[in-house]
């Protein structure tokens, strides 16, 4: 029996012809709320999938399909968060974005520069180029800035042998948590 059918007066339940008609439109109201559904999810920047395509346009990001959805929501989130007037926490947003992790942001005034720092990533974190890009809308053309990215020391990974990193090559060791 059908979820909607069970919801009509039990004298209606009973009778063969509306069984049936209710049982022929119940794959039509499913369509319709899996299309509502996923029409309210292209409403969320996290949860939209073919709907990027709208926030991209509306934003003015050029449209590229062929990109992971992950990367074209921190384009679209980053857009978002870069209105107005350019702040440290604005900065942070933004970086935070396209790094996936914690940023640290510290204004230099009178060296006219901001240092950013990725303080919730090893290594360097993905979409370097398009957090640069997105930098350079929202930062006053008179302002600098500069990437501070953490890598492992020789400390970090003391609790490893020889032996055991034999099969990482030095990138692995400096820009992965081996301790995890």
């Amino acid at each position: 029996m059908s979820y909607l059918i069970q919801r009509y007066p039990e004298f209606l339940q009973k009778g063969a012809e509306f069984a049936d008609i209710q049982q022929a439109l119940e794959p039509e109201r499913l369509a319709l709320w899996q299309a509502q559904d996923s029409l309210c999810d292209q409403l969320n920047v996290d949860t939209a999938t073919w709907g990027l395509k709208s926030w991209e346009e509306a934003l003015g990001i050029p449209v590229e399909v062929a990109k992971d959805t992950a990367f074209r929501r921190s384009r679209v989130k980053s857009k978002l968060r870069g209105a107005g007037i350019t702040t440290v926490a604005m900065i942070q947003n933004v970086a935070e974005s396209f790094s996936n992790g914690d940023v640290e942001v510290t204004e230099q005034a009178e060296q006219y520069r901001v240092a950013i720092k990725f303080v919730g990533t090893i290594g360097i974190p993905p979409n370097m180029d398009d957090l640069t890009a997105s930098l350079r809308e929202i930062m006053p053309a008179h302002l600098g800035w500069d990437y501070i990215i953490i890598y492992n020391t020789w400390d970090a990974v003391k609790t490893h042998t020889w032996g055991s990193l034999v099969s990482h090559s030095w990138a692995d060791v400096k820009e992965s948590d081996l301790n995890a």
